[in-house]
């Protein structure tokens, strides 16, 4: 707060226009006085939020646009440093030890692209990493997939959701044998318990969860007792927040706030990214590890749809809709308005359409949820496009806040 104010034009100004000072935040209550911190507000004033004296040699980042307008940021050694430190750590949680092989099933085009150079070549090679290229997931593709990874024996297999889960009903459909994986880590995605059931299913003995973002890093990732995520808190501060920016109960839902503690040559204070998430208790978890946790993040503010009287319908319960079928291997919903709403549908190969039954239980699910008024229509697709960063979308909702 004291670097921030003291360093950073946008925050000098913004601390002055809300009579805060840093000398003045002495605990978490203090700090909830803080202005929250919106994307919007970083697009509009990138120079701002650079620190402006005694600036390092900078990297230039920037998010991957799924959700909107692409974010720029910036990073030092320094701060690259830190975040590469706590993904290491985290990665020992699942039972990786340095040494081991290590592959990432992974889409970004910025991150595989950036594997090419040569520092990154020596890294990957020191620390066993291989990448697999998510984005070109044809039944081809993953039959080679799957011949190197059961050459390479990875300890830990890193994964967006789908791409894991896609991989998986390929195994099945094939009638191949499992993969004998120890540890599976996902992240982009939110992790429903219907993909991890399947991942533990046919690739790994244990399936843990990570959560991040772009702009600040890894922030929170799963021990193996498996209830909750612990955050990286050396790293960032993490808040659940209600409407009006204060903390939420143990097991209540809300808006996920990130307060950057390492990267000072762009610190980003009470940054809402639109994640929506579960606060945890203050107990110790029985890992025996310090850190704070969360229950967990159930996706975008913008993944959550809305009925008329302004309920909020979470993304997990079109993933226990859907996985319940037995012709859907994966599914897309986006609610267009209150009363329109559009399901995408990519089948399994024998299943050339819905049947009349299945059609039937969705629309009445559809119906029993939103009302009678709501208009459904139901798209069948050989393919379900990704975002610009390579992450599957579930549901999303084009319903402004004004409109309920």
């Amino acid at each position: 707060m004291q670097h921030a104010e003291r360093n950073v034009p946008f925050y000098r100004a913004r601390f002055a226009d809300y009579g805060i000072r840093a000398a003045d935040v002495k605990d978490l209550g203090d700090f909830q006085r803080v202005p929250i911190l919106t994307k919007d507000d970083v697009v509009a004033n990138v120079d701002g939020l650079l620190v402006g004296a005694g600036r390092p040699l900078l990297t230039r980042k920037a998010t991957g646009g799924s959700t909107g307008e692409r974010t720029v940021f910036y990073r030092d050694a320094e701060s690259m440093a830190r975040n590469f430190a706590h993904v290491l750590r985290n990665h020992t949680w699942t039972g990786l030890t340095l040494g081991d092989e290590h592959c990432l099933l992974w889409g970004a085009h910025f991150d595989l692209k950036a594997q090419q150079r040569l520092a990154n070549r020596v890294v990957n090679f020191c620390l066993k990493q291989r990448y697999l290229d998510a984005f070109h997931m044809s039944r081809g593709s993953m039959g080679g997939y799957l011949d190197r990874l059961r050459r390479w024996r990875p300890a830990l297999l890193s994964s967006y959701v789908t791409a894991a889960t896609t991989l998986v009903d390929h195994i099945c459909e094939s009638g191949l044998p499992r993969l004998e994986i120890p540890a599976v880590a996902t992240s982009a995605e939110v992790l429903f318990p219907e993909a991890r059931a399947k991942i533990r299913a046919t690739l790994g003995a244990q399936v843990f969860d990570r959560v991040g973002c772009r702009e600040i890093g890894n922030t929170a990732h799963e021990c193996d007792a498996h209830d909750g995520l612990h955050v990286n808190a050396e790293h960032t501060v993490m808040e659940i927040v209600d409407d009006g920016g204060g903390a939420v109960a143990a097991g209540t839902e809300g808006a996920v706030l990130y307060t950057s503690l390492g990267n000072d040559v762009f610190p980003l204070i009470r940054y809402r990214v639109g994640d929506y998430g579960t606060a945890a208790g203050s107990a110790t978890c029985v890992c025996g590890r310090g850190l704070p946790k969360v229950r967990g993040l159930r996706g975008r503010v913008t993944d959550m749809l809305v009925t008329a009287n302004g309920t909020k319908v979470h993304g997990e319960y079109f993933s226990h809709l859907f996985y319940d079928s037995a012709s859907v291997l994966e599914f897309r919903v986006v609610q267009e308005s209150l009363r329109e709403i559009v399901v995408w549908l990519r089948l399994r190969p024998e299943a050339r359409a819905l049947s009349g039954e299945e059609d039937g239980r969705l629309r009445r699910a559809f119906v029993a949820m939103f009302g009678p008024e709501v208009q459904l229509e139901i798209r069948v697709v050989d393919d379900i496009p990704k975002t610009a960063s390579g992450k599957h979308r579930f549901t999303e909702s084009r319903v402004s806040t004004g409109a309920l």
